[in-house]
């Protein structure tokens, strides 16, 4: 009797992400670099999508601030962040970022 197994949303998550990077960057290592956008995505941290260009993303600390981060294939590149708002002006921070790609958690929010 063949079976079939749903995918989770964190590998739904991945090729969605892995088809914005390739869609707005090209290139190689696609896969590579949605690993670590992803991987950085643990805890208090939430990635909230993929900047237009493809350059950078967007993450959100549980309502403390929102940064954009650029990141490669080596990974997320923290010290390079920009911290969009802070606070209260966190939901105006993550609404004035022209988004390639939203994380579903923030489609709401952001569409």
């Amino acid at each position: 009797m063949a079976s079939s197994v749903a995918s989770s949303g964190r590998t739904e998550r991945f090729d969605e992400l892995c088809e914005a990077i390739a869609r707005e960057q090209g290139g190689t290592d696609v896969y590579v670099k949605a690993a670590n956008v992803l991987r950085r995505a643990n805890g208090a941290y939430s990635l909230v999508g993929l900047e237009d260009g493809g350059e950078r993303v967007v993450y959100h600390y549980e309502g403390v601030f929102a940064s954009a981060i650029p990141y490669d294939a080596e990974g997320v590149r923290q010290h390079e962040a920009e911290t969009l708002a802070r606070n209260e002006n966190v939901r105006e921070g993550l609404t004035a970022v022209e988004y390639a790609w939203v994380h579903p958690a923030y489609r709401d929010l952001l569409e």
